[in-house]
């Protein structure tokens, strides 16, 4: 008698999709659909910008990271999900049945509908991004006497893209910089603290901050803000927010007002039961952030609940560990930030270098290494090593020599 398995179809394999893949069961029939061969460890690309980290030091071969899991990988964009029939439609046509569809599409380039942002401002999202950029700095800086690179969007992304910039570059004196942020501070939604702070280290290089003051519009030598105030600009890197893709609301994931993808606690899509979306697309009831380790730990809660949905079993609610976090300004500093506690070490950079490190490590798929499914469930357990207490707590990381309290509670 054939046993019927199960069809499981995943769209996107970054953080989210691929913890979902790899904890799903080889008995089910799970096929993960994402147009890039290569999964890309995006907290570290603005180490590109400086050459710490080279494009190929970041990526890992999907194909054989899922094969391992002992799933099928397609290499394709998916161009609709139909909610009602359970089908999953990809560019070349193919249409993919499912039992329960996992939707781990992350975000695109929010421009905001700001005029010039999508033909004069290079964005940041990706390795080939990053690299794109470094490469261009490099030809702009030896063919320019006098320039300044303007930076769009103060948030962790703007502002590790800034300090690597300023790793490389800021004892080039004909070379300045300048980063721009809507809100009234670098770093919306982090304590005030890590603002001042940053603004004190940036007095001593050749870097203007412009917060509280929108982009109006951007022109192929200059951004202009919103005040009139006009920031000339050989190069303008945006990074400044993600929207949902298109397919979200294709689909009929998103309907207005929702910006993303509304899900209930238990990552289930509030409009197809079969669906669970997960990262950086889901709404929850109460919003998490848009962090790598969130996204890992949904990933492998829709995997388990996906099981469960099809057995007719209870599901489980999703609940974020208070986790603190790791925000690197080149090599200026590092910021641990635990709820409305922020201490700066240099030091710190060697506990997020080493999160990358492991995860790469026993993520790769090469010969000798364990299976990929132990590595997944090994990696949660280290990385929650490496950000809780074991590790970095207040009291040890106080206890380094270059520790700064910039705000302790």
């Amino acid at each position: 008698m054939v046993v019927k398995r199960n069809k499981v179809v995943i769209v996107g394999a970054n953080f989210a999709g691929l913890a979902a893949a790899i904890q799903l069961p080889k008995a089910m029939d799970v096929t993960v659909v994402d147009p890039s061969p290569h999964f890309e460890w995006i907290p570290a690309i603005h180490e590109i910008l400086s050459g710490v980290k080279t494009p190929q030091g970041l990526q890992l071969d999907r194909a054989q990271i899922i094969a391992r899991a002992g799933h099928r990988f397609i290499q394709d964009s998916v161009t609709h999900i139909d909610a009602r029939r359970r089908r999953v439609v990809t560019a070349a046509g193919e249409s993919l049945a499912y039992d329960v569809a996992i939707v781990a599409v992350g975000g695109v380039t929010n421009d905001y509908h700001i005029p010039g942002v999508d033909r004069y401002t290079w964005p940041f999202r990706t390795v080939a991004d990053s690299l794109s950029i470094e490469q261009k700095l490099d030809i702009l800086r030896h063919t320019q006497s006098e320039l300044q690179v303007v930076v769009v969007g103060g948030g962790i992304s703007g502002v590790e893209a800034l300090g690597e910039l300023l790793r490389r570059y800021r004892d080039r004196p004909k070379l300045s910089f300048a980063i721009v942020e809507a809100g009234n501070q670098l770093m919306p939604g982090f304590p005030k603290a890590i603002d001042a702070d940053l603004r004190q280290i940036c007095k001593e290089h050749k870097v203007s901050i412009h917060t509280g003051d929108p982009v109006g519009r951007i022109t192929p030598k200059g951004v202009w803000l919103a005040s009139g105030k006009r920031l000339p600009s050989a190069l303008t890197i945006w990074a400044a927010g993600l929207a949902p893709p298109p397919l979200l609301r294709e689909s009929k994931l998103i309907r207005p007002p929702h910006t993303w993808a509304p899900v209930s606690q238990n990552l289930q899509s509030r409009y197809a039961q079969s669906i669970f979306v997960i990262g950086d697309a889901a709404a929850l009831p109460k919003p998490v952030g848009k962090q790598a380790y969130n996204a890992i730990d949904m990933g492998a809660l829709a995997a388990q609940n996906a099981t469960r949905w099809l057995a007719g079993q209870q599901l489980k609610d999703f609940k974020p560990p208070a986790k603190p976090m790791l925000v690197a300004f080149g090599d200026l500093e590092t910021y641990l930030v635990a709820n409305k506690t922020v201490l700066a070490s240099k030091t710190l950079a060697a506990a997020k270098e080493g999160v990358y490190q492991l995860f790469m490590a026993q993520t790769a798929p090469q010969v000798g290494l364990h299976a990929v499914p132990g590595a997944l469930r090994r990696l949660r357990k280290s990385w929650h090593a490496l950000v809780v207490p074991a590790l970095l707590s207040i009291k040890d990381v106080r206890a380094l020599e270059d520790c700064r309290v910039l705000k302790l509670l």
